[in-house]
């Protein structure tokens, strides 16, 4: 996911974020990144009272307006959430991270490991009392994949199931795409390639069901608002909608084949857009958690109901190869070593961030052995800035001048200060001179996108499944989120490689050999992998926050001893 600092919206295999929408939804949890935002996903209240009495609602800040509620279209992570918490997939991810079955009973996976059956559970039924079927799988996969939804992430499954590539680029057919249902309660698909997070991702909002019959019949009005969308999750919607402001409210789905364990009955999301605002209702007693940030984490951070976990979130600068003075080597590398990241997570973000070093995040845990993949490789940039002033004096001798370089920030806060941080260390450690540019995050990112920049420090990005290939993919040579213009024949073929390869021990040497080499040429700058801090009441209990998919998962929450 391609993170703004604060990580509004979802983009193909990860989610772009800005560090203003990072904030926003770090608070709680997150898919990928965090739910501590006080401004953002997952912020909660406990309700004080009306609708189902004291004890047995949360008050959820979303922060900002819902974008999307049809699951083949969402991209942000307020969507998300909603998402997760009204609809289930054939798996679901536990408090453990783990996916375990859920409207399936379970899956069983052929020999060479690309056919997976599901089978789904008796007595499953939508909200409005139709039963669920595989179908309505197949429907919803195939929505995401048709080219005519221009589904922003529908990578996620054509990348992964046989065919749906194909249909995506208009090259082949529905009937082409490699899910099958035999009858109402098996589903069966063949993927590409031998992927060991294949039961993860049915848990992602995008491989979520839905009723064919039910979508044609609201036509243009679908999953637009509480009344034009039925669920098959452990909430229903009662009340709010898309761009809707006020108080969206979900009360327990009665049709929920696990109903008997959900403890909460409802959750009334509000938007509360300031993170101290949203602080001063927690310690009014009127949020049961709520994020923190900057000096706000030293200051808390000693207090028994302080928490703070780590995101499989990478934020880091992006460098236009199509800027001359940026296609010298020297340059580039002056660029990715000539700012202390140390002084940069302590003193300026000062939340518990840790310096980056690298792409992969070390929170993504699959790695050779029983390492993880970032301690099998470890720093991949130097922890110092002594060698910086060298490489760009070297650099601007081999191009005849010093270039003039732009660094282009979203205009958030936090961003500001990175930005006049960055700017300060560049030209102390390298004696340079680079012109600060800010905008939004939206214009940001177009702007990046359509490599209008020189460099940029505008996003970042955040897992949606647990491999290296979430970030590693991004900078093939055809991926469409490589705003680089960088190209490697080497990257690609390890990369392409490993997404075809089904020997797991081979695939991950290929991948270990691939993200040393973005590092030999300076193709990206790494700033910092993020964490969430936050503050929750010791009566709000099963707090689930997931690191990939919506998140946080109300299902297990519940109000103890308040």
């Amino acid at each position: 996911m391609a993170i703004k600092r604060v990580r509004p919206s979802k983009v193909l295999l990860g989610t772009q974020l800005s560090r203003r929408d990072f904030l926003k939804m770090s608070g709680t949890g997150l898919a990928g990144v965090a739910l501590l935002g006080t401004a953002g996903c997952g912020v909660f209240e406990q309700s004080s009272g009306g609708g189902s009495g004291g004890g047995d609602a949360l008050n959820v800040n979303f922060a900002t307006e819902i974008h999307y509620l049809d699951s083949a279209l969402a991209t942000d992570e307020i969507s998300f959430q909603v998402l997760v918490n009204t609809m289930e997939g054939l798996y679901r991810l536990d408090p453990d991270q783990k996916p375990v079955p859920a409207a399936a009973e379970g899956a069983e996976v052929s020999d060479d490991g690309l056919t997976y059956t599901f089978t789904l559970r008796d007595g499953m039924q939508w909200s409005n009392g139709d039963p669920v079927t595989s179908q309505d799988y197949r429907y919803a996969w195939l929505k995401v994949v048709n080219p005519d939804t221009a589904s922003e992430y529908s990578a996620l499954i054509y990348t992964f199931v046989q065919g749906a590539a194909e249909y995506n680029a208009g090259e082949g057919s529905a009937e082409g795409v490699a899910i099958e249902t035999p009858d109402d309660k098996t589903l069966r698909v063949t993927l590409v390639s031998k992927s060991p997070f294949f039961l993860q991702l049915t848990s992602f909002p995008l491989y979520f069901p839905q009723q064919q019959k039910y979508v044609e019949q609201q036509g243009d009005d679908y999953a637009q608002d509480a009344d034009t969308l039925i669920y098959n999750g452990p909430y229903v919607m009662t009340q709010g909608g898309v761009g809707a402001g006020g108080t969206t409210v979900l009360g327990k789905n009665d049709h929920y084949w696990d109903k008997a364990n959900v403890a909460v009955q409802r959750i009334n999301g509000r938007i509360v857009k300031d993170t101290d605002t949203a602080l001063n209702l927690y310690e009014a007693g009127e949020l049961d958690i709520t994020g923190l940030f900057g000096d706000k984490v030293a200051k808390y951070e000693d207090s028994p109901q302080f928490y703070r976990r780590v995101e499989p979130t990478t934020f880091y600068g992006e460098l236009n190869h199509d800027v001359p003075a940026l296609t010298n080597l020297n340059i580039r590398r002056a660029l990715m070593t000539g700012f202390d990241r140390k002084i940069l997570t302590e003193q300026i973000l000062a939340d518990g961030s840790e310096p980056a070093y690298a792409l992969v995040p070390p929170a993504i845990t699959p790695g050779p052995g029983d390492q993880t993949f970032r301690q099998a490789l470890g720093d991949l940039v130097p922890t110092d800035t002594s060698g910086a002033r060298q490489l760009w004096e070297q650099g601007v001798e081999e191009l005849g001048e010093t270039p003039r370089l732009k660094m282009l920030f979203d205009d958030s806060s936090i961003s500001r200060d990175i930005a006049t941080f960055i700017q300060g260390q560049y030209k102390e450690n390298l004696g340079a001179d680079l012109e600060i540019e800010t905008t939004t995050f939206e214009a940001g990112l177009a702007r990046v996108q359509k490599k209008d920049y020189q460099v940029s420090f505008v996003s970042g990005w955040g897992a949606d499944y647990n491999d290296p290939m979430t970030f590693l993919d991004l900078f093939l040579s055809d991926s469409p989120l490589n705003n680089t213009s960088w190209a490697n024949e080497r990257y690609d073929e390890l990369i392409n490689g490993a997404m075809q390869e089904g020997d797991q021990h081979k695939r991950m040497q290929m991948m270990l050999e691939a993200e040393p080499i973005l590092f030999d040429e300076a193709v990206m700058i790494p700033e910092y992998y993020s964490t969430a801090a936050g503050r929750k009441k010791p009566y709000f209990k099963g707090f689930v926050p997931h690191d990939f998919g919506g998140s946080p998962d109300f299902k297990y929450a519940s109000i103890e001893g308040k």
